[in-house]
């Protein structure tokens, strides 16, 4: 679990388990399980704006929660207190940020598609034009997803990650992918410090009472989602 957050104040971070049920937008129940788990963690539900995936880079600045879900877009940020922001996620890296001094959070969907396409480069970029952000005062959570440990890919995929080699390897004749790693290097290069990015190491793969699209399967990924969210609080 994240620790960066904790005793930071101005700001909530959750991330939902399996136990949570199915918080996948539009699958049967979503809603009814969204609220459970709303009321069982005290947030209000009529405060969230969701993002409707695209696996790509897009981000939209959120500046009210008239529209609960927002079209093709894997990122959102906002200044807005009266606003609850959420991806899903089940292998993919949900992606937290919070800048304390301009009062802004984010949250991303990160899979390799938008990795690649630069949505770190792009949320960072949107958050010193559009809310003033200093990126050395930035603090990022980057949350449970497929590790290297199962994150297989071929070279056709690899070939969206030239200058990032060292966070690929080769076991058994099979390659392998640490996909935080590159996270992580480019929010470094993108200006955010060392200190202020935290990793949650699980596997989503290796964890059970995580969802998993490599583990479980695309007939079982259409019911289940993990939800990951941020707000801030006065």
């Amino acid at each position: 679990m994240l620790e960066i957050f904790k005793d930071v104040p101005g700001v909530q971070v959750f991330m939902s388990e399996k136990k949570a049920g199915n918080l996948k937008l539009l699958a049967p129940n979503f809603e009814e399980n969204r609220k459970k788990y709303f009321d069982k963690n005290n947030l209000n539900y009529e405060k969230l704006v969701s993002a409707k995936l695209e696996h790509g880079n897009n981000i939209q600045i959120i500046i009210d929660n008239q529209k609960k879900f927002v079209d093709y877009t894997d990122g959102l940020l906002t200044n807005n207190f009266e606003i609850i922001l959420s991806v899903t996620v089940a292998d993919c890296l949900p992606i937290f940020v919070f800048d304390p001094v301009q009062k802004v959070v984010g949250v991303l969907h990160c899979g390799w598609r938008g990795v690649a396409g630069g949505i770190i480069e792009k949320a960072s970029q949107k958050m010193e034009k559009n809310f003033g952000s200093d990126l050395k005062n930035v603090l990022v959570g980057i949350g449970p997803g497929i590790q290297s440990c199962h994150f297989e890919v071929e070279n056709d995929l690899l070939e969206n990650f030239k200058g990032y080699e060292k966070f690929s390897r080769e076991k058994n004749n099979k390659k392998y992918l640490d996909l935080k790693g590159i996270v992580r290097a480019k929010l470094i290069s993108n200006g955010i410090e060392i200190e202020n990015i935290e990793i949650d190491k699980r596997c989503t793969f290796c964890q059970s009472e995580l969802w998993s699209y490599r583990r479980d399967g695309e007939d079982s990924f259409g019911v289940q989602a993990m939800m990951a969210g941020i707000k801030l609080i006065d």
